[in-house]
């Protein structure tokens, strides 16, 4: 049989197999290619995508009715639709959240089924691959002598060269496929990947939406107790809670100047305003934090501290060595503790169950002087600590050192 022949039948049956390849390939890309179980799939993603927008711009409103809402005079009624309002608010933004845990799930789903389908074709390229190779390898290694005995003339053998041009060029589309294929294959693992690493920030993000709804569900229904439903009272708890902000702020500077003159200086840390945990490593889970934008009440007052939730009858330590200011009890902070330190800072301690000390005493640092309750104006038991600077709130976790 002639080069030409030869090479020509290996051609014939290289398209033949090209077109096979190209044909299943473009099955897979197709309209079937995404396969009727993908399509669905991305069809239900797209709904899903639809639907969060809505619940959005439902998001979107009741924002507006709250910040319409402020805009009003302080009074029970307006507090009490605020409330009601971000509750609403939240279940929506619930309600989003769950609603993108399956949007991600079902977007995970889809990058599995389409792993597979790439999976399968490289599969596929890496036979038909391997078959040219075969081929040529036989070709090659017969070539030479034909080229040299069977040929009539040295035209005829270029044109011979000429097939084996084409099924080189062949073999390297077919390389190049498979390559991409691989790419693609990695590309969606690495999507897969990062959907996983969202799904658990989603699921994080929906238990924290959770436990919001049920701080201002009990916010609620603790400002209807306290206040009695009453208009006259709610001005009542207004009042007494300002005239309890300027007392603190009234008392702290002259308290400061007369007892930050009697610390010790011996303490370890060398700084008595570098301030330790006021509770113990294993109850450090926060509640809110300074100025917390989601705090239930912030329409009243801004969250001047850091919550630090525990079960009542939890240990509370000292900060920082210092002297005890005062130990009170109001309407706000419940049973609470103001301790002066170093550098024009002072520390607080509220809505204790009870307190261990006395105004003048000197503490050390992480000396018990008191346990958690929920005394004040609390929705359940937890610590707040303030952190003072020259009587100026600021936030404690610029103080707190890590251990």
């Amino acid at each position: 049989m002639s080069i030409r022949l030869s090479v020509t039948l290996f051609v014939l049956v290289l398209l033949a197999t090209s077109q096979v390849f190209f044909g299943i390939a473009n099955a897979q890309e197709g309209d079937s290619g995404a396969s009727e179980e993908i399509n669905l799939l991305n069809k239900e993603i797209q709904e899903k995508r639809s639907g969060i927008d809505q619940l959005n711009k439902q998001i979107q409103k009741f924002e507006q009715k709250i910040l319409d809402k402020q805009g009003q005079a302080k009074s029970l009624s307006v507090e009490i639709s605020i409330l009601e309002n971000r509750m609403t608010k939240t279940e929506l933004s619930i309600e989003v959240a769950e609603e993108e845990i399956d949007l991600v799930n079902i977007e995970i789903r889809t990058l599995e089924k389409e792993l597979g389908a790439f999976e399968k074709k490289i599969e596929y390229q890496k036979g038909v691959v391997a078959d040219v190779l075969r081929v040529i390898q036989v070709q090659d290694n017969s070539f030479p002598l034909k080229a040299l005995f069977s040929s009539e003339s040295l035209a005829q053998l270029f044109d011979d060269l000429k097939y084996l041009e084409t099924i080189s060029s062949d073999l390297k589309d077919a390389i190049d496929g498979l390559k991409a294929s691989k790419d693609k294959v990695q590309g969606s693992k690495e999507k897969e990947q990062a959907k996983r690493g969202q799904l658990e920030d989603l699921s994080l993000a929906l238990e924290k939406k959770k436990d919001l709804l049920s701080q201002e569900s009990d916010a609620k229904e603790h400002l209807i107790l306290v206040t009695r439903e009453s208009e006259i009272e709610f001005q009542s708890l207004l009042r007494e809670l300002e005239q309890e902000q300027t007392f603190i702020n009234q008392q702290i500077f002259g308290l400061q100047q007369r007892l930050e003159g009697k610390l010790s200086e011996t303490d370890a840390l060398g700084d008595s305003s570098v301030l330790s945990w006021p509770t113990s490593p294993s109850n450090r889970r926060i509640t809110a934090v300074f100025h917390d934008p989601t705090y239930p009440f912030r329409h009243l007052f801004e969250h001047s501290g850091l919550d630090i939730g525990a079960p009542t009858g939890t240990p509370v330590l000292s900060a920082a060595p210092g002297y005890v200011a005062w130990t009170r009890k109001g309407r706000l902070y419940g049973n609470y503790v103001m301790i002066i330190h170093t550098n024009g800072t002072a520390t607080l301690y509220a809505h204790l169950s009870r307190t261990d000390v006395v105004p003048d005493q000197f503490v050390s640092r992480s000396e018990q002087i008191g346990a958690i309750g929920n005394t004040g104006f609390s929705t359940g038991p937890h610590l707040h600590f303030e952190v003072r600077k020259n009587g100026i709130p600021t936030n404690p976790l610029d103080y707190l050192i890590s251990y």
